[in-house]
């Protein structure tokens, strides 16, 4: 699945420090806030157009960064995938096993493809197998 996405804030404008009544909370910036609300309504419809096919593990997730050499590439990560996580059906962030971020000037905005299998798709039959006899192994299958 590709997406045409917005360019997310960098990761040093995610979040800001500020202090209440003497003590530092971190809160989320306006900058972030405003770019996931427009993002994320774009990934919904976008999503929503392929049919919102669910994507199970392992993930990989390539990045396409409309960047020049002023802007630092590996900065605009988290942003997308949390917003993926939060808004396509997709397992957590810790099950991507593969993610490329590449700068490509042509590009306007990041362009996000989210590849793994999909509901229906044929798996190998050990990735199915295999946390069956696990659980059985440690006799939680019982």
């Amino acid at each position: 699945m590709t997406f045409d996405l917005p360019m997310p804030p960098t990761t040093n404008k995610l979040f800001a420090d500020v202090i209440v009544k003497g003590r530092v909370r971190r809160i989320t910036t306006r900058e972030y806030k405003a770019w996931k609300a427009t993002a994320a309504e774009a990934l919904q419809r976008q999503y929503a157009a392929m049919g919102a096919p669910s994507v199970h593990r392992p993930v990989a997730v390539t990045l396409r960064v409309g960047l020049s050499y002023i802007g630092d590439i590996m900065n605009r990560e988290k942003a997308i995938t949390d917003l993926l996580c939060d808004v396509i059906d997709m397992p957590d962030d810790r099950y991507i096993d593969r993610y490329v971020v590449e700068r490509d000037r042509s590009v306007e905005g990041t362009i996000v493809t989210v590849e793994g299998s999909y509901a229906g798709e044929a798996r190998p039959i050990g990735e199915i197998i295999k946390p069956i006899m696990q659980r059985l192994a440690e006799g939680q299958g019982e």
